[in-house]
């Protein structure tokens, strides 16, 4: 995998959410296959057994728990899959959910903090982003999902697998003791999270994975500018 970085892209400050449409089919595809889980999940409830697994797995291949990730507060990589657990889930990791191949150059429009062009559901969020007025970063509660130049499609034994990965080129998102929390939703995810899924109303087709780790720390104070 091939990471790219555009050190002097600007990013740009303003975008609209797109994918209505993408919402429904997501919408409409969740209704179904939820549909497994949400009755097993409040029986559940009463009986005191485990709840079930959610219909998608996503798993944090970088960084790992108690990594020192890059130098000088940079040069690391956020890399996330996500996989459907059996046939039906593979619905909601489909072409008409929004999920497909693309390649996020940092040049372009569609790379900015904020959901994903080719992973609408996804949300992705470091403890330590910082709140810069002015620009699309909003504190710890903004997504970076939008930020992630490399996304592919797989498929493991007939179920599909979304890859995701970003490069993290230069000074921006913090330093220090750090959280990666990661997780999907049906629809387009918002630009900025809410405290849990359950208050914005977002309803979760993955677990919710949080990764504690440490971004080094760089050697002079970053510049007011834009990252990637």
């Amino acid at each position: 995998m091939v990471f790219i970085d555009h050190t002097n892209a600007p990013v740009p400050n303003g975008h609209r959410t797109r994918g209505l449409g993408r919402a429904a089919v997501g919408f409409a595809a969740c209704a179904l296959v939820l549909a497994a889980t949400v009755a097993p999940a409040i029986a559940a409830s009463h009986s005191k057994t485990p709840v079930p697994d959610k219909p998608v797995k996503l798993s944090v291949l970088s960084p790992h728990n108690g990594d020192r990730a890059g130098q000088d507060g940079a040069g690391f990589i956020v890399d996330l899959s996500l996989t459907a657990r059996d046939r039906r889930a593979n619905t909601l990791l489909s072409p008409e959910a929004g999920y497909k191949p693309f390649f996020n150059n940092p040049t372009a429009a569609s790379f900015h903090a904020g959901p994903n062009e080719a992973a609408p559901g996804l949300v992705v969020m470091l403890s330590t982003t910082p709140n810069i007025p002015g620009t699309p970063l909003l504190g710890p509660r903004t997504n970076l999902a939008g930020l992630f130049q490399v996304n592919g499609v797989t498929a493991q034994r007939g179920l599909i697998q979304i890859r995701n990965a970003w490069h993290i080129g230069r000074v921006g998102f913090g330093s220090g003791r750090a959280t990666l929390t990661a997780y999907a939703i049906v629809g387009t995810a918002p630009a900025l999270v809410p405290k849990t899924p359950a208050a914005g109303g977002l309803l979760l087709i993955s677990n919710v994975a949080k990764v504690p780790f440490t971004i080094d720390t760089p050697m002079t104070a970053p510049s007011s500018g834009p990252a990637r």
